[in-house]
């Protein structure tokens, strides 16, 4: 049961003879989102890091599960999206429970933490039954001294039990409504097999009250030859989120498998058409950027500055920081080395 539920006074009796379909009612659905003020801002640390969890080449996860946590509660970023996470995404749910981060988005392959200290998921209200099959015996209201044991039907054909001169009863289902306050999150598939998809939620952030909707998302990888296919997946990308985001700034994070040192960008033309912007292009403030973002798992990182693990922003948003967390030792990668891909750091400020 969800931490929001909270159950209501009013109760139902279901008799065993009847057959009852109970549907979840909404209680109340969230009006349009309210204009935000203009000149408000939130600050927020979005951290994107492809775990490698079950790809040819990722190698065993029991060996570098401590490693990616301890990358992932280093960077102590407000939002971290994961992907490449079949499998393993219930544990990093486990391990990083302790810090403060609770999942708040997935899909399986892609998923999403959030800080609760900083940030916590918008939801909508809905009624569901919770209902218990066991024995009832009648209220004060109800005379039964004239009933005969050891059974008693009354007016309304309801049949009572008296066993050996005891207490009147009978069997029935009770119901009680509960509010249940469910997250407004989801996710989607963008390519067959499940390669390529997302998993987003909306989120408020709790200082300035303003909500988003942050994605965690991976597009299918490759290089030019796959450019046309993945400029599709981000145009579904975008059109999918639009609706889920009602109205409100979206920041896109994950890794995209294009950039503009890797060859035809197409999805960050598709982006850049949206008017979003690689957080990457806002800031001069930036560390590791000459490390591509898929470091590879040899002894030292990749070099050249292809930044495929990216984070995109709205319009009117900017980065105050970018950062390739690799970890360097005497120039070589230090062991063990979580992923084949480094995580990436963003310090933004959304309107």
């Amino acid at each position: 049961m969800s931490p929001w539920t909270r159950s209501l006074s009013a109760m139902r009796l279901v008799r065993p003879a009847q057959l009852v379909v109970l549907a979840a009612l909404p209680l109340a659905l969230l009006s349009p989102p309210p204009a935000q003020a203009a000149r408000a801002t939130s600050t927020v640390s979005v951290l994107t890091f492809n775990v490698c969890g079950h790809s040819a080449g990722c190698g065993g996860w029991a060996e570098r599960e401590d490693a990616v946590v301890k990358r992932i509660v280093g960077a102590r970023a407000d939002v971290v999206a994961v992907q490449e996470t079949w499998g393993v995404l219930d544990r990093l749910e486990q391990r990083l429970a302790p810090y403060g981060y609770a999942k708040v988005a997935d899909s399986g392959n892609e998923g999403m933490f959030a800080k609760t200290s900083k940030l916590t998921p918008l939801t909508v209200s809905s009624i569901v039954p919770s209902c218990t099959y066991g024995r009832i015996y009648p209220g004060p209201e109800i005379d039964t001294s004239a009933w005969i044991a050891p059974e008693h039907t009354d007016g309304d054909g309801v049949v009572w039990t008296s066993r050996r001169g005891g207490p009147w009863s009978r069997y029935a289902t009770t119901c009680v409504d509960q509010v249940v306050e469910t997250a407004k999150n989801g996710q989607t598939v963008i390519a067959p097999g499940g390669r390529a998809g997302a998993a987003w939620a909306l989120l408020r952030v709790t200082r300035t009250k303003k909500t988003y909707l942050f994605v965690s998302a991976h597009l299918s990888t490759g290089k030019n030859k796959v450019a046309g296919k993945r400029s599709k997946e981000a145009a579904r990308l975008l059109a999918v989120t639009a609706p889920a985001a009602e109205g409100r700034p979206r920041v896109f994070a994950g890794d995209f498998n294009s950039s503009i040192q890797r060859g035809r960008d197409t999805v960050g033309r598709r982006f850049t058409k949206a008017g979003f912007k690689d957080a990457y292009t806002t800031t001069r403030a930036r560390r590791g950027a000459k490390y591509n973002t898929a470091t590879g798992y040899g002894r030292k990182p990749a070099v050249g500055g292809s930044h495929i693990d990216r984070v995109m922003l709205p319009r009117g948003a900017s980065a105050t920081r970018w950062e390739a967390l690799v970890k360097i030792r005497g120039g070589k990668a230090v062991k063990p080395v979580p992923s084949d891909h480094a995580p990436v750091k963003v310090r933004i400020v959304l309107r």
